[in-house]
């Protein structure tokens, strides 16, 4: 499956089911970094865009309210994530995230994820805030 061009739920490929378990496959695209990221209830994060990076966030716990928008447009879309969602992050797109309740996230990225690979590739810019979330909220949800 190729990667989608803009912010999207991805579907995870279930590969075996029998009497010992299952493997269920999250990520089928070579990554440089696979990090456990935890967020505290009422928590934004985010608020930034990557000239080339990727990402897939798997939720295995909580949810997301997940914003985006083309770095060219002022078009705002929005995405509920929830637990066993896996939802994939584009290059040049602006996204935030609000997590309404404790989650706890795989997040599988192209590139490392030291420090100075990460902040040369970021470009912060506010799309969501303590200030605006209701106002988000009741206009995307």
């Amino acid at each position: 499956m190729a990667l989608p061009t803009k912010s999207a739920l991805i579907p995870n490929i279930q590969r075996d089911v029998d009497a010992r378990g299952g493997i269920l496959s999250i990520v089928d695209e070579p990554v440089k970094n696979v990090s456990i990221i935890t967020c505290t209830a009422g928590a934004i994060r985010s608020n930034h865009y990557h000239h080339t990076d990727w990402h897939l966030m798997y939720v295995l716990e909580g949810q997301i309210d997940y914003f985006f928008r083309d770095i060219d447009t002022s078009e705002i879309k929005y995405i509920r994530v929830g637990k066993g969602d896996n939802i994939f992050t584009p290059p040049k797109e602006l996204h935030a995230t609000h997590f309404p309740v404790q989650t706890v996230l795989i997040v599988s990225s192209k590139n490392p994820r030291d420090q100075e690979t990460y902040e040369k590739d970021t470009v912060r810019e506010t799309l969501v805030d303590a200030g605006n979330l209701r106002e988000m909220l009741a206009r995307y949800s």
